[in-house]
Formats: C-alpha cells, sequence, structure tokens
C-alpha cells in the first residue's frame, strides 16, 4: 500500500489550548452499525477513509459501539501507512461502561484496535444516571495521568452535565460532542452552546445533514440559499454550522464525490443577514438530546 501524504491542512478552531479541524470525518456505519456486519465490504471502508486522509481530513471519530469495535479495527488498518503524527483519533466510552474499571479497560481495548499508543481525544459516549459522574471522571483522569488519552471529552452533555462532571476532574473538558444543525437547535436553546463558549469547550456538531432538516419548507430555504450563493444545499447546511465561532463538525462520507462537496463548504461565508435568516426561519426538528441516552 503506498504511504501518501497528507493533501492540505483544512483550517482549525481554538477553545483554550485545545483546537480541532473545522471539518472530521464521522465512521458511524462503518464495519457495520451496533454490530459487524459480516457482508461489509471491509476495502471499501477502508479506502474510504484513506481517501479521507489524503484528501485532506485529519479527524477521524470512533467510539468503542461503532459495529461493537470492528470500525475501530477498520479504522487502525486504514490509517497504518499514514504518518500518526498527522492524524487525530477521537474515540467513544459506551454509557454501559462508566464504572471506573470499565473506562480504563474499554480505552485500553479502543487502542489495541486502532493500533495507536494512545488515544488523542477520548469522549463518554452519553451519560449514565445509573452510574456515578465522579466515578467516570476520576477513571478519565487516571487515562490522562497515564498517558492513555491526552484530552477528556464528552458526548450528548447539556449544560448540567456539564457542570456535572467538570467538578469530579482535575483536568480540563475540552469537548463536547452534540446533536446540532439548523433545525436541531435545543443545545442552543437549552444554554449549552453558550455555556461551552464560555468554559472554552469546543463544541463538535454531529448530524448535520440528517434527514432531520429536510422538511418541505427546510428544502425551499435551502434552494433559495443555494441559487442565492451557488452552492449545493448540503453545503449551505454545513457552512450555517461552520461560522458559528466554537463550533466544529463531522461528516460521513464514502463516496469521493460527496467528500467533496462538503469540503466545499470551506473558505467562504454566508453573509450575516442570510445566516440570521436561516437560524430564525429554518423548522425545528428532532434533536438527539435526552440527557440519557
Amino acid at each position: 500500500m503506498k504511504n501518501y501524504g497528507i493533501a492540505f491542512t483544512i483550517p482549525k478552531k481554538i477553545a483554550g489550548k485545545f483546537s480541532l479541524p473545522v471539518l472530521g470525518m464521522g465512521t458511524y456505519g462503518i464495519g457495520g452499525r451496533d454490530v459487524r456486519d459480516k457482508d461489509n465490504d471491509d476495502e471499501r471502508d477502508i479506502l474510504s477513509i484513506q481517501n479521507a486522509l489524503e484528501t485532506g481530513i485529519t479527524h477521524i471519530d470512533t467510539a468503542e459501539s461503532y459495529a461493537d469495535g470492528y470500525s475501530e479495527i477498520l479504522i487502525g488498518k486504514a490509517i497504518k501507512k499514514y504518518d500518526r503524527k498527522k492524524i487525530f483519533i477521537t474515540t467513544k466510552v459506551r454509557r454501559s461502561h462508566l464504572r471506573y474499571d470499565d473506562i480504563i479497560r474499554s480505552a485500553q481495548n479502543s487502542i489495541k484496535r486502532i493500533g495507536i499508543d494512545s488515544i488523542d481525544l477520548y469522549l463518554i459516549h452519553a451519560p449514565n444516571k445509573d452510574i456515578p459522574m465522579k466515578e467516570s471522571m476520576k477513571a478519565m483522569d487516571f487515562l490522562v495521568e497515564n498517558q492513555i488519552i491526552k484530552n477528556i471529552g464528552v458526548s450528548n452533555f447539556n449544560s448540567e452535565l456539564l457542570k456535572e462532571a467538570m467538578s469530579y476532574t482535575k483536568y480540563s473538558i475540552v469537548n463536547n460532542q452534540i446533536h446540532y444543525n439548523l433545525s436541531a437547535r435545543s443545545y442552543e436553546k437549552d444554554g449549552t452552546l453558550e455555556f461551552c463558549k464560555k468554559n472554552k469547550i469546543l463544541i463538535t456538531a454531529y448530524r448535520i445533514l440528517g434527514y432531520d432538516q429536510y422538511a418541505p419548507k427546510g428544502e425551499e430555504i435551502l434552494d433559495i440559499m443555494s441559487k442565492k450563493y451557488n452552492k449545493t444545499k448540503s453545503q449551505i447546511a454545513l457552512r450555517w454550522v461552520l461560522q458559528k465561532q466554537n463550533i466544529v463538525a463531522l461528516v460521513k462520507s464514502l463516496n469521493p464525490e460527496h467528500l467533496k462537496d462538503n469540503l466545499g463548504a470551506i473558505g467562504w461565508r454566508i453573509a450575516p443577514e442570510d445566516e440570521k435568516y436561516l437560524g430564525t426561519n429554518f423548522p425545528e426538528g428532532f434533536t438527539m438530546n435526552t440527557p440519557y441516552i
């Protein structure tokens, strides 16, 4: 396999001392969904990750729950011939694995599956009301202190849960990964976005281009903006999120053309009046922001 270099640098956003590229690759569905798909085209998935790296993506996001760990294995195979220093790996611990020993074991298993020395960013995938937050954060501290992970993050946390988690860790929580897009705005309304901004917690938005935003009225609005800016509807929706000061995004694309389209959301801006119009008039839809999922 040829050892390609990274094609170009995607801009980064910084919160405190932590930074992430404005666009990263999500990998849910690679290798299967909740369990491994024995009929999955593994080679296709590996090549899709490598294509993303060659195109300029440097942030790859995964989780131990994706294909029950098999997604991490495929990512490990895909990045094996690349310069590890140029690739930022985020993975997540299951909400059912938030006991002290379970978190440590999960992180060590993720490292083995991916084939790396340490995890750049480790997230609690979702809170679990049946496991004390204090116990979970103590384990996250251990992982940092023993160089198993470099940074602590969470996912699907609102501001109240973030406050609780922050009170139990000696280190900074640098990232909160949430479902946020033009129609999924609950985290904006409940103050979570503002809380993260004030506390220098970078937000990673996922499912930006999900089905939930394409109601008829939403399609009409995106059509208008698409014609005005000579951009695709997906680029408009993604650009709107990327223009938020403290937010970066994840996209998943097995198709090189779709990836190219996603990258086309970088390097230009929606005018302030249009950004406001989109935020005010786009129909609200489903948000995955239940505190305990």
